[in-house]
């Protein structure tokens, strides 16, 4: 006898398989979104960061090299000039015209010439020689067309620029290139002597007469300005191909946006002088002032000898374009913003302007500043 049971469904687990939910899925989205920003935010203002950074460092380095190619040759400016003794006119006394055409460009016996651009682009034009023998110097008599030497040329070169300084009673001077030497060592012929006469020129030396002559070597230029590209710039040298005045003008450091320059003058007389000559004033800087006025183009030789230094500042650009506006003038007042000023020492600090650049403000700048002794301008004051 068969025993049936009735039919039974087969029983269901108690555990279902359920999905996320609607909220659950929101609340994650939510998560990832406010973690993205967060990470994308953190990114954001590390290279926002670094940039300012690497832009720092980019004016630093470009700043520092700029002030290290001026501060290079102004130490040596007026270099090959003679170094005379008391019983000698210095080469300082010459007639501050005194000037050499080369290539049809004036070269001044000034060891340093600012050309005053207001508040914007000044230039420094830089004079010296690289003289063999160290700017020693011998006398010669007789006319100056053919001066004969008391000796033979010890350490000049053909080509060489010459320097002829009369007596001290009459210190009128003269520079002419030494064209051609004899086997001898003896002058055989001179060029562009006088082609643009100083005041007094010296024409003719009797037998009575004598003056100093003097090796300068190559008697170059080297000018500073910057450019439009925000360039420094420097024209100039011997090394080159093409020597200055027909020498190219040469990127030395790049984002310099403003250079500035202004003579350290003594303006206190020696207590112990009743003169005024230049040689009365104690060797030291009283007053910073900019190339205008009497230290002007027409400046007199008596103000150019007070001279004792340089300064000069120049001012690097970080060349990220920020969104806001992060530079202001020295005068001005909005917190927060850096003002670009320069000569900081100074009571009132002065103002650069950069309004050739556009959008300036929402550039960082950074200024760098030297003072430059005229060393060798100092060492020949004892026989002014």
């Amino acid at each position: 006898m068969m025993h049936t049971f009735p039919y039974m469904p087969p029983r269901r687990s108690k555990h279902r398989q359920a999905g996320m939910s609607l909220i659950e899925l929101l609340v994650g989205i939510l998560i990832g979104l406010v973690a993205t920003l967060a990470i994308s935010n953190v990114f954001s203002s590390f290279e926002a960061r670094k940039r300012m950074i690497a832009g720092g460092a980019d004016a630093q380095s470009s700043g520092v090299l700029a002030l290290y190619y001026i501060q290079r040759d102004a130490q040596n400016a007026g270099y090959g000039l003679p170094l005379y003794n008391s019983a000698d006119p210095s080469p300082l006394l010459c007639p501050i015209d005194t000037s050499i055409n080369q290539a049809g460009v004036l070269i001044n016996l000034s060891p340093v010439v600012i050309v005053d651009g207001d508040t914007g682009q000044d230039i420094v034009r830089i004079r010296y020689g690289n003289p063999a023998g160290g700017g020693a110097s011998m006398r010669a008599t007789g006319l100056m067309s053919a001066p004969s030497l008391d000796g033979r040329l010890i350490g000049c070169q053909e080509n060489d620029i010459v320097l002829f300084h009369q007596t001290p009673a009459s210190p009128n001077c003269s520079m002419a290139r030494l064209q051609k030497l004899n086997p001898d060592r003896t002058i055989n012929a001179l060029a562009e002597l006088n082609t643009v006469p100083t005041a007094s020129p010296v024409t003719d030396l009797n037998g009575a007469d004598w003056v100093r002559f003097s090796c300068l070597g190559a008697w170059n230029q080297y000018e500073y300005t910057v450019n439009a590209a925000a360039e420094l710039t420097r024209t100039g040298g011997i090394s080159s191909a093409t020597p200055f005045p027909n020498s190219a003008a040469i990127p030395v450091a790049s984002d310099i946006v403003a250079l500035q320059a202004q003579y350290g003058v003594a303006t206190t007389l020696d207590a112990a002088s009743t003169a005024t000559t230049a040689a009365a004033y104690l060797n030291r800087v009283d007053l910073w002032t900019d190339a205008t006025g009497d230290f002007g183009p027409a400046m007199s030789l008596q103000d150019r000898n007070r001279i004792r230094a340089i300064r000069v500042a120049v001012v690097a650009r970080d060349g990220n374009l920020q969104k806001n506006i992060v530079s202001q003038p020295c005068t001005g007042t909005a917190t927060g913003v850096s003002k670009v000023c320069i000569w900081r020492e100074d009571a009132t600090p002065a103002n650069v302007n950069l309004s050739h650049i556009a959008d300036w403000q929402r550039y960082r700048y950074r200024t760098f500043e030297v003072t430059i002794p005229l060393r060798n301008i100092l060492w020949n004051r004892d026989a002014l």
